[in-house]
């Protein structure tokens, strides 16, 4: 009689273990599993004066160029050249040799920064869509608010799940952010989402995983 307890006790607290047992902890895990790996990318752009035009580059293209000076001498694109130093000691740009700039028609000349996309700062690009997504930080669930009775679903069992999602900012794009100032726009830190959790041989997992 005691052995048959124990193998009981011993199989409840493996179950418990593997994290089948639907609970809001198993569920933060679950997701917090799938969203640590996948990065909160958007597009990201550096406002570039050129020969008195000012345009804005997105972060992602392979080769950025920005003039120091305007054909009267003068400073520009202070607050670019900032945020490219920032790439730039991340190693997500790297500064190449300065070019020089001959204004049409007249004698004046400025320098010109490159800056060259490198293998670690494409490892931060978002594949896919029409334009490049810069990956500036990660979600971390907070909290589950509620979760759904597990289901039968199609031959799965599953639970729809709400919770409260921290944006986490890596440390170079708080730093670029800084540089840029009202310019941009700092991306929402906390909201409310929803998966659905599947239920599998190894727990629970998020769906968006499985696919």
């Amino acid at each position: 009689m005691y052995k048959t307890a124990l193998t009981v006790a011993s199989a409840l607290l493996l179950g418990a273990c593997s994290g089948s047992t639907p609970s809001k902890s198993t569920f933060e895990k679950a997701i917090n599993h799938y969203v640590s790996q996948k990065g909160v990318c958007v597009p990201l752009a550096v406002k570039i004066e050129n020969n008195g035009i000012t345009g804005q580059t997105l972060l992602g293209v392979s080769q950025i160029k920005i003039p120091e000076r305007n054909v009267k001498g003068e400073k520009i694109n202070e607050t670019a050249i900032a945020q490219m130093r920032v790439l730039d000691n991340e190693g997500l740009y790297k500064k190449q040799t300065s070019e020089t700039f001959e204004f049409p028609g007249t004698t004046a000349k400025t320098g010109v920064y490159v800056y060259e996309l490198t293998e670690k700062g494409k490892n931060k690009i978002e594949a896919g869509g029409l334009e490049p997504r810069f990956c500036i930080g990660s979600q971390k669930v907070e909290k589950i608010n509620w979760y759904t009775e597990p289901t039968p679903s199609d031959g799965l069992t599953v639970s729809k799940v709400s919770y409260e999602a921290r944006f986490v900012t890596e440390k170079w794009a708080e730093k670029l952010f800084k540089e840029a100032g009202s310019d941009w726009k700092h991306p929402e830190t906390t909201r409310t989402k929803m998966a659905t959790l599947v239920k599998t041989n190894d727990g629970w997992r998020d769906i968006r995983e499985l696919r």
